[in-house]
């Protein structure tokens, strides 16, 4: 599938052009690493608006997650235990079809801050999500959960 067809399902039309002058004026205002943290910000404001019901598993906490971004069209979270951590591969999120993919970097802050605060909220206060593959074309993006430095 094309990335141009994703995008145009992805986000509507309705909103890209405000979304693109948005960027726009994000990137004349502040630098890409403030971008990120004030993305994270937002994603946590959303997260603590939409939050995930508790549960004991790997397997619940990613259903729980993708009970929220499911309804909002906002792609799938895959969880993955490693020994260095969790694995977050977020599929098919619209922040590159909104925002462009020479905004990606900084857009993805919106999930570090999203699965910062749903992790800390079950428990995994003392752990850093970072993000490791910003979106790419598709909108999937690689983030890690692991203790803090």
């Amino acid at each position: 599938m094309e990335p141009a067809h994703i995008h145009r399902l992805q986000c509507s039309r309705q909103w890209r052009g405000f979304l693109a002058a948005l960027a726009q004026e994000f990137v004349s205002a502040l630098p890409p690493e403030e971008l990120a943290t004030l993305m994270a910000r937002i994603g946590t404001r959303f997260a603590v608006a939409h939050p995930l019901p508790n549960s004991d598993t790997v397997r619940g906490l990613q259903d729980a997650m993708n009970g929220i971004w499911d309804p909002l069209d906002w792609g799938r979270a895959e969880l993955g235990q490693n020994p260095a951590g969790m694995e977050v591969v977020h599929h098919f999120s619209p922040l590159v079809a909104a925002f462009g993919d020479t905004h990606a970097a900084w857009a993805t802050g919106f999930l570090k801050g999203v699965y910062q605060q749903w992790f800390d909220a079950a428990g995994g206060s003392g752990l850093r999500v970072e993000v490791t593959t910003a979106a790419d074309a598709l909108g999937s993006a690689r983030l890690h959960l692991a203790a803090a430095a």
